[in-house]
């Protein structure tokens, strides 16, 4: 059997090694120039142009969520046809099978906004962004991502956040039941396959029925890939299993700045470790509440130093629908305060909003620029969705 060269030498990259083994891993295959000639995990980390006379001899694993297209896309113009993906579509948000990840060990924490502005990291995310806005403006396909939040509250207190529970300016909105109901019954309308949740820009178990609704949706939408991201501080044992029952992914972002887990979160674990069917659905993720991150078009409490990427492009509105508790769709998930309003789900129809002007008009902006859509110019954050 031929070594494998494993393409990306990050956090998904470290969970790829762990699973391949060392003794069958020969390098690993990375874009970032700052990487290239160091080493990762204690492997050397090469460049395409030193992979490529040798290419007949290993067999590539891309080992990304994000830019896993671009990725294959670059192997196939380079003429390299033995690759395989280490994460399939749909597949966990933090590809493990730790059951507590802490993300710091394979991409360290930020310092300061200019380390965040200028880290190479950024760079590479711009660029794999837009070559997916082009590839994706053409084909103008069905969002492959819902999130619906039933309820605009956090009780987080986290410092990089527009809405945490010390600064969050909306006015307090919960979701109506059949309205909840109208959208998932439009979603199994269209046979709806694409990720699910229950949670936007808040606390999802503030909302008391978050639990049956999530039962509902998953009657109604069985292919639906259904994960929820809680921070876990109001989650009990009995409400643990309830939601394990029905989604395919419960994230628990374990927020402590010392990374310690909190008191649910112990409890969760230990009953997770007698349970190993169950630990397979759930990752709770070692966050500090404190740290750098995106600047979400400069809401982001925390952010000062905005740079323009104005010439830059965006996926979101492509592959993503938020709707807010009273229905309105938001331009993205970074547009937490609900700025910018696309559409109305208590007077249009799902496909009539996603299919509809202010949707057409804001994919042709960002695709063009960021410069061309309000504050998204000022916005790092480069995801792809």
């Amino acid at each position: 059997m031929k070594k494998n060269v494993i393409f990306g030498a990050g956090s998904y990259g470290l969970q790829a090694l762990k699973k391949l083994g060392r003794e069958q891993t020969a390098y690993f295959l990375d874009n970032d120039k700052e990487k290239q000639g160091t080493s990762f995990q204690g492997l050397p980390v090469i460049s395409a142009e030193e992979f490529l006379p040798m290419k007949e001899q290993y067999h590539v694993v891309i080992a990304s969520r994000l830019y896993a297209g671009n990725m294959e896309r670059q192997l196939l113009e380079a003429g390299v046809a033995d690759y395989s993906f280490f994460l399939k579509e749909f597949l966990r948000f933090y590809e493990t099978e730790e059951l507590i990840y802490n993300p710091y060990e394979a991409v360290p924490e930020v310092g300061t906004e200019a380390e965040w502005n200028k880290s190479r990291r950024q760079e590479l995310a711009r660029k794999a962004v837009y070559e997916e806005t082009e590839f994706l403006y053409e084909k103008q396909g069905l969002f492959n991502h819902i999130e619906i939040e039933t309820i605009n509250r956090c009780n987080g207190s986290c410092s990089f956040c527009p809405v945490n529970c010390k600064v969050d300016p909306r006015e307090k909105k919960v979701m109506e039941k059949d309205l909840f109901e109208k959208i998932v019954e439009e979603l199994a309308g269209m046979d709806y396959a694409g990720r699910f949740t229950t949670f936007s820009n808040n606390e999802p178990l503030l909302d008391e029925r978050i639990i049956d609704f999530n039962h509902y949706a998953r009657k109604r939408l069985p292919k639906a890939r259904m994960h929820l991201f809680t921070n876990g501080t109001l989650l009990t044992l009995d409400k643990f299993k309830a939601l394990t029952e029905v989604l395919d992914e419960l994230i628990i972002d374990n927020y402590q700045q010392e990374l310690k887990l909190i008191k649910p979160c112990r409890e969760v674990a230990e009953y997770a470790k007698q349970h190993p069917e169950i630990a397979k659905k759930v990752t709770i993720v070692l966050r500090k509440p404190h740290e750098i991150l995106t600047s979400r078009g400069g809401t982001a409490p925390n952010r000062r130093e905005m740079e323009d990427y104005g010439k830059e492009r965006c996926v979101l509105p492509f592959k993503q629908l938020i709707v807010r508790p009273d229905g309105k769709i938001s331009l993205c998930c970074n547009d937490a305060v609900g700025a910018y309003t696309l559409g109305d789900l208590t007077k249009e129809s799902i496909l009539d909003v996603w299919y509809g002007e202010a949707f057409q008009k804001v994919r042709r902006c960002l695709y063009e620029g960021r410069e061309n859509w309000g504050k998204c110019r000022y916005c790092d954050a480069f995801s792809m969705g």
